[in-house]
């Protein structure tokens, strides 16, 4: 006999009903003798959304102008008139230091690196981009604050674009939900827009991707789960949390979903946004 997974409900089904007739629904290997019930599993798991274990740092990184003192880019007094600026304009402070001319933006950039432990590019062509790497959507990219630019399909290694501070908890979700290490490389801010834009542009196998669509809330995401469940075999669900978001994987054989749920409004109407992509 096959018993409902939601601990509420316990209905019972002859295996072979289940098995011949399709009756009820399956998640994670799960059986739910109803949709109903699976959409309620469904929006209990994604009511409480596990949280990245990522690895503390053994000592905190040097301040950004202390670091460019050590490395010689800035002297101590012109950190100090630096800072001093910063307050009245409210730039970052390799920002302000590029504004007052006393330091490039590729040794800002390459202070950023150090800083965080990742490598860096000075530039990046946003054509290397346009044929997608890792088969995001350009929505989920905007979400993760990463953009993929080169993967290894063999190694299952990927490297992302980001810009300071480096997003771990984005880049523990997309480890932890693809599979795949990710290495991250910082760019400039003003590289990284055009790479975001440029993502998935007109790449051949485009029709291939599924523009991203709007869903309304948690209820709504549960929905989402029991649709994909109810219509093929073989769904799994995966999390991880990466504030502001929520990112939810629905994959079988045929056919992978995204999920984004904007933490923010996770108890209320909050926006998610669903994105059919490839594996």
């Amino acid at each position: 006999m096959a018993r409902c997974a939601r601990t509420e409900c316990g209905t019972w089904r002859p295996d072979l009903l289940v098995r011949y007739s399709g009756l009820g629904a399956a998640l994670d290997g799960q059986w739910f003798c109803s949709r109903a019930c699976l959409e309620a599993d469904a929006r209990v798991r994604l009511d409480k959304p596990a949280r990245l274990s990522l690895p503390s740092l053994s000592m905190p990184p040097l301040r950004i102008g202390v670091l460019l003192v050590h490395q010689g880019v800035i002297t101590a007094l012109q950190l100090r008139d630096a800072l001093a600026a910063q307050k009245l304009s409210g730039l970052r402070l390799g920002a302000q230091l590029r504004a007052m001319g006393i330091a490039e933006a590729r040794d800002v950039l390459r202070g950023l690196a150090a800083q965080a432990g990742v490598g860096y590019l000075t530039s990046v062509d946003p054509e290397s981009v346009r044929e997608a790497p890792g088969r995001l959507s350009q929505d989920a990219v905007r979400a993760l604050s990463l953009v993929p630019i080169e993967s290894d399909a063999e190694l299952k290694r990927l490297r992302v674009a980001c810009v300071a501070p480096v997003p771990r908890t984005a880049l523990g979700a997309l480890s932890e939900l693809t599979g795949w290490s990710i290495e991250p490389l910082l760019v400039s801010d003003e590289h990284f827009e055009p790479l975001v834009t440029a993502y998935g542009r007109d790449a051949r196998g485009v029709e291939q991707r599924v523009e991203a669509r709007t869903v309304a809330g948690i209820g709504d995401a549960a929905a989402l789960v029991a649709t994909a469940a109810a219509g093929r075999p073989g769904v799994k669900m995966a999390q991880a949390r990466f504030d502001p978001y929520m990112w939810v994987r629905l994959e079988s054989e045929s056919r992978v979903e995204d999920v984004l749920v904007a933490m923010d409004r996770l108890h209320g109407e909050d926006a998610c946004q669903a994105a059919p992509t490839l594996p």
